[in-house]
């Protein structure tokens, strides 16, 4: 799913939120989480191609590219879920579980969307194959 699905997306389930609590920080919450999870692509993106800033070719490289070695630190379905969980049992603010939606949804949409494995959001299986790109991506003969 490309950035601006994200950013599309992210801003209705911000806009409902608000509009069903209130909260501006919730809100803000769910529409950072849902959106700028994917500054992780950036190191994967330097790491393969070297530190460059051309904007295009960072999109194309995931949108066409299969990188080698894939470590996306925040693509991973442990940290929303643990960030929910310790928001329910500390009494955290809305804006906790608010941004752990936004993560979720953008996991959810990434894992629908593109193509990949069954596991490769789970940052503890990527670890266990070494960040390996081929282990995440699902073969598209299969």
């Amino acid at each position: 799913m490309d950035f601006s699905e994200h950013l599309a997306l992210s801003a209705a389930g911000s806009a409902a939120l608000y509009l069903a609590t209130g909260d501006v920080a919730a809100a803000l919450a769910f529409s950072v989480t849902g959106v700028l999870v994917d500054s992780d692509h950036v190191w994967d993106y330097w790491r393969e191609t070297g530190f460059n800033l051309r904007r295009q070719a960072f999109l194309d490289f995931f949108a066409v590219g299969r990188p080698r070695h894939l470590l996306i630190p925040l693509h991973g379905w442990e940290w929303p879920l643990a960030l929910a969980v310790a928001g329910l049992a500390l009494g955290g603010p809305l804006w906790v579980q608010a941004a752990a939606a936004g993560w979720l949804l953008h996991l959810g949409l990434d894992q629908r969307y593109n193509p990949l494995g069954p596991f490769s959001y789970s940052f503890f299986f990527r670890w266990r194959v070494g960040f390996s790109g081929e282990a995440v991506f699902e073969d598209p003969a299969a």
